[in-house]
């Protein structure tokens, strides 16, 4: 970065350290407060500042290459604006590691991607063509994941399976179990999971293996027949999970109708065109219902928290961290 630094800049800059003026002086130069602290902190430590300290970084990447020249890193490799700071973590980690970081070195990559081929070490090849066509960070995971432990996952990604779902093929494979029961695009990840445990079990998934079913039926109709009982009655799409629950554990009926919040969360998800199935169940509360409700219409997979027992707080940030 230094040698294609302006010199007139470099030499404003220089002139603003040797002052000590690392606020006025510096932000008249266009820095903002946060990118002056960085400055500041790579001279005090006798780094060479002029790696950095340019607009064109921000202040996060300012600090990845303060801190890269720190540990006498080759910052030139990743000190350039069109790399974010997390892309500049994860090539520093890769040079740290003795890995080929060239392979990672692609500013189209977010750091999900990049940090999937780091870790795949001598598996990186067979991940690359994914990164390229555009393959996210969470699909490259399973693929990793999968090639570790000399599976295939390749037919199913070019299928169009999502991370969750392959996932679950994966854990399947492993399993030896017939993965062949649950392949339909229509089940999401967490309906397949609860295949697959059926099938490790020796269950006839057949009972619940319908789209039908929401993931919590599904789970309740599997447990009941793990502890021996007869589902005939209940392995019924329109038997809701928490009826089922109830039955199963031996508790009276209970009310399952929605109440006023829940219908009215269902009837918000009616409206939007959304699969209400999903949520519609009274194992949810109404806060429950609307973190759902929310995912499903920002397109998130919200499988990932399909779980009655977390709470309405815990599903937010999942979903925020799925978007």
């Amino acid at each position: 970065m230094g040698s294609c630094m302006d010199k007139g800049l470099k030499e404003r800059i220089g002139m603003c350290v040797s002052a000590g003026d690392y606020k006025e002086g510096l932000e008249k130069l266009g820095f903002d407060r946060f990118q002056c602290i960085e400055i500041k902190k790579g001279a005090d430590a006798g780094l060479d500042i002029y790696r950095y300290a340019s607009p064109e970084f921000d202040a996060a990447q300012m600090k990845s290459i303060r801190l890269g020249l720190s540990e006498g890193l080759d910052v030139s490799v990743f000190a350039k604006p069109e790399y974010d700071y997390v892309q500049m973590e994860e090539i520093k980690q890769a040079m740290r590691d003795g890995r080929d970081f060239s392979v990672i070195c692609n500013p189209s990559f977010d750091f999900a991607v990049m940090r999937e081929l780091r870790l795949a070490g001598n598996y990186s090849d067979s991940l690359m063509k994914y990164a390229d066509s555009g393959c996210s960070g969470s699909v490259l995971k399973q693929l990793r994941l999968a090639a570790q432990s000399d599976i295939d996952l390749s037919f199913y990604v070019e299928e169009g399976y999502d991370e969750y779902q392959l996932n679950e093929i994966r854990l399947g494979l492993m399993s030896c179990v017939d993965v062949n029961e649950y392949l339909l695009h229509e089940f999401n990840g967490e309906q397949m999971k609860q295949i697959r445990l059926g099938l490790e079990s020796g269950l006839d998934v057949s009972r619940y293996a319908m789209t039908g079913f929401s993931s919590t039926q599904m789970e309740q109709i599997r447990l009941a027949m793990e502890e021996g009982k007869d589902v005939e009655e209940y392995g019924d799409p329109f038997v809701e999970a928490l009826e089922i629950k109830d039955w199963r554990e031996g508790k009276s009926a209970q009310l399952t109708e929605p109440d006023e919040m829940q219908s009215r969360e269902i009837l918000l998800g009616l409206s939007e065109g959304l699969d209400v199935s999903v949520y519609a169940d009274t194992a949810y509360s109404c806060r429950q219902m609307e973190q759902i409700r929310l995912g499903l219409e920002q397109g998130i997979d919200v499988s990932a928290y399909l779980d009655s027992s977390l709470t309405p707080e815990q599903m937010r940030e999942i979903r925020l961290n799925c978007r």
